[in-house]
């Protein structure tokens, strides 16, 4: 089962159609993400401060099947598609309450030491968090 988080589509985010402007994708997709940090017990704040590693975000596509309207309630699904040495796979489905899929979008974040700014493994104690939510591919 993966992770999910649900979301609102709200005015401020809308084009005059009541269409969500078709980055907020993204937004919906990293607003999940830093919910699944969180419930790894890894939140991006304590990350960013005292980790001496970060995860920037190095490769992001999306497909749009439906439009996503104001008022919308979007349930976020993330699973992790891939765990290279380095980087890991993050593959979303944002479906409505209907049950369709409104759009889907693949988010790749690499592992880069802080201080050197080169690629690191992937620190055990952030796999061991991805196993704790069922999140590691088979």
């Amino acid at each position: 089962m993966p992770f999910h988080h649900t979301v609102t589509v709200r005015f401020s985010e809308v084009d005059g159609a009541g269409i969500a402007y078709f980055s907020r994708v993204f937004e919906y997709c990293h607003a999940a993400y830093e919910e699944l940090l969180r419930a790894g017990d890894v939140p991006l704040q304590r990350l960013l401060a005292e980790e001496s590693w970060v995860l920037p975000l190095v490769h992001a596509e999306a497909d749009f099947k439906r439009p996503l309207r104001l008022g919308d309630r979007v349930r976020v699904e993330v699973a992790v598609s891939r765990l290279g040495r380095t980087s890991v796979h993050y593959a979303y489905r944002l479906v409505g309450e209907e049950g369709t899929t409104r759009a889907t979008a693949e988010l790749v974040h690499a592992f880069i030491d802080k201080e050197s700014q080169r690629p690191r493994p992937i620190p055990e104690s952030f796999a061991a968090a991805l196993g704790r939510l069922g999140l590691l591919p088979e």
